[in-house]
């Protein structure tokens, strides 16, 4: 790493190092903090990840300028990795000569849904379920300390509310999140608290209440109810799920506007569709173990 780096990296407070892991892909000065002396870590292939994750949908093509401020890595350097990516593939450059990512890049991705069996076997389910709440259906992987979207469906009233796949909600905030926090253990479970303690701050004492509310409620009913905390206005039931094939817990939601879900058939109804469907997934609670 250049002076300039490492004095950045000194620098970071430990929120700034933690807080990217709530909102998805940590940042560069976060992965140097953590990675600093990892003589195995390629660095070449961490910035180059880092400039894919650049790219966000509110976001049009990037030129290497706006790359460099994004990223915090040097335009130099971004402009030899750019140029890499795009003879590859990866991006493409519009009319302005700005970059923007590639369909080939769906590539990789399809890769890991294609082979990923459980969101096969529950994605006809996910459909019957959305139909009938009128609202949107979602199969979720934990990573870091979100929830990422593999599988997504929604019914044709659903108001434009569908996530689609690769799309990442907060973990502590949602309920497809704390359907997963129900599966770990104790000490897993502490170890979330203790970072997100810092990162969330004079407000975490409730959501640690409202989180230890809905683990309680997924390991009594199967499922927990999250409303207005994700975005106002929103409702979602969630139970978690095991992939045997990967031997990971995830979870499947199902959300949408207050107005168009019905609080007591998300209680009545849709919430134990989801425990069903989970239960012909495959499903065991770790805690009954």
């Amino acid at each position: 790493m250049s002076q300039q780096t490492t004095s950045q990296t000194a620098s970071l407070t430990p929120t700034q190092i933690q807080q990217s892991r709530i909102f998805g892909a940590r940042d560069l000065d976060a992965l140097e903090a953590e990675y600093g002396s990892d003589r195995k870590f390629i660095w070449s292939i961490a910035r180059a990840m880092q400039i894919l994750q650049a790219f966000r949908l509110s976001d049009g093509a990037m030129g290497n300028n706006e790359l460099s401020q994004s990223t915090g890595i040097a335009k130099a350097t971004v402009t030899r990795l750019t140029h890499t990516l795009t003879e590859l593939g990866y991006l493409k450059r519009d009319a302005s000569r700005k970059y923007y990512p590639s369909p080939t890049l769906l590539t990789l991705g399809y890769t890991v849904i294609g082979k990923m069996r459980v969101r096969q076997l529950a994605q006809s389910s996910m459909q019957d379920i959305a139909n009938a709440s009128n609202a949107s259906v979602a199969l979720a992987w934990p990573e870091e300390d979100t929830m990422v979207y593999v599988a997504a469906s929604a019914a044709s009233t659903a108001d434009g509310f569908l996530l689609d796949v690769g799309s990442r909600v907060s973990m502590a905030n949602t309920a497809v999140g704390r359907a997963y926090l129900a599966c770990l253990s104790d000490a897993q479970l502490a170890e979330k608290f203790d970072r997100w303690a810092v990162i969330y701050g004079a407000n975490w004492d409730a959501l640690r209440d409202r989180i230890l509310q809905s683990i309680a409620d997924v390991r009594q009913q199967g499922f927990c109810i999250v409303e207005s905390e994700w975005r106002a206005n929103v409702r979602a039931a969630a139970t978690p799920v095991y992939d045997s094939d990967h031997q990971t817990f995830m979870a499947l939601n199902c959300g949408g506007p207050s107005f168009l879900l019905d609080a007591q058939k998300l209680q009545d109804e849709f919430g134990p569709r989801l425990v069903h469907l989970s239960a012909k997934l495959g499903w065991r609670a770790p805690w009954q173990r």
